[in-house]
């Protein structure tokens, strides 16, 4: 139906997470997340290009905090949407978001699709 793709510097997240203002962006999850695992600017970097890509896909006045990226313990990342996003989402004419990361050493991309159907 509609994709977007998103590239961030995964410095441009080392200087959020340094200046402490991380927790406007990112769910305490999400944090948490990164923080277990080598290297949290490189993950949260690919999920902030994921919350971006979603937000121009659904209604640039949408803020990044209202959008998660929640992952089980095996399979793939899933997108948690607000409210209002998931209202959005429904007047899009979608049933739901699909998203793909990746990262590699100085950047980290994503990629969001809204789908159709069941």
């Amino acid at each position: 139906m509609a994709s977007a793709v998103e590239l961030v510097e995964i410095g441009e997240v080392a200087r959020l997470l340094e200046s402490g203002s991380e927790a406007a962006v990112f769910s305490p999850a999400e944090l948490a997340f990164a923080r277990a695992r080598s290297d949290p600017a490189r993950r949260l970097a690919a999920r902030l290009a994921a919350k971006r890509a979603a937000c121009r896909l659904l209604d640039a006045r949408l803020d990044a905090a209202e959008i998660e990226i929640v992952r089980a313990d095996y399979g793939p990342p899933t997108l948690r949407l607000s409210a209002r996003a998931q209202q959005r989402l429904s007047a899009l004419g979608a049933s739901r978001a699909l998203v793909s990361l990746t990262h590699e050493r100085d950047h980290a991309a994503a990629l969001v699709l809204l789908v159709e159907g069941p």
